[in-house]
This record gives C-alpha cells, structure tokens and sequence, in this order.
C-alpha cells in the first residue's frame, strides 16, 4: 500500500496547529521529559523480528539542533524526524495519553 502526501496538505496542516495554538492562546510550551525511546528506522517496519532493539533520544539534542538548523538556515530532510520527536513530546504535553 503507498500512501501519497501532498506537501501542500502538510503545509496546511501545519497552519492550521498553528492557528490552534493561536486560538487557544498558546505561546510557548514546556516539556518536562528529555530522553525518549525511538525504534530506528532500519527495524520500525520489521514486523517479522520479534525485539526490536530500541534506541535512546534526547529531546534537548533535538531540539538544540532544530534551533541551529533554522539559525544558519540549513534545514536537512534529517530534521524532519527530530521534529517528529518533538511534535510528539507537545501533543503529550497538550492532551496526554495517559
């Protein structure tokens, strides 16, 4: 199964958050929580091994290089799963699951 994603709808989801977050007053956030556990890319779809071997990240580090990528205006396609960490982290920090 492929799964086609308009950059365009990634654009309008993404301002549509950013309303959201407008709306509902939200200037800033903090996280209380740095390291998390990731599955690296190389086993997250290796539904045939029974343990994936998880790896540790940091949210600090995430986003310290998120700041300077955007500072010196070199954002990478590397970038994209650092923001998925951090993405995660506010959503959990707005509406947790627990």
């Amino acid at each position: 199964m492929t799964i086609k994603i308009s950059v365009n709808e990634i654009h309008l989801i993404f301002e549509q958050l950013i309303q959201k977050f407008q709306l509902d007053r939200i200037e800033s956030l903090e996280i209380d929580t740095d390291y998390y556990w990731i599955v690296t890319t190389d086993e997250w779809e290796d539904f045939d091994s029974t343990s994936p071997s998880p790896a540790v990240g940091s949210l600090l580090d995430d986003w310290t290089s998120l700041q300077a990528a955007l500072k010196n205006n070199q954002i990478t396609y590397l970038d994209l799963e650092r923001l998925a960490s951090i993405l995660r982290a506010l959503s959990e920090t707005i509406a947790p699951s627990k």
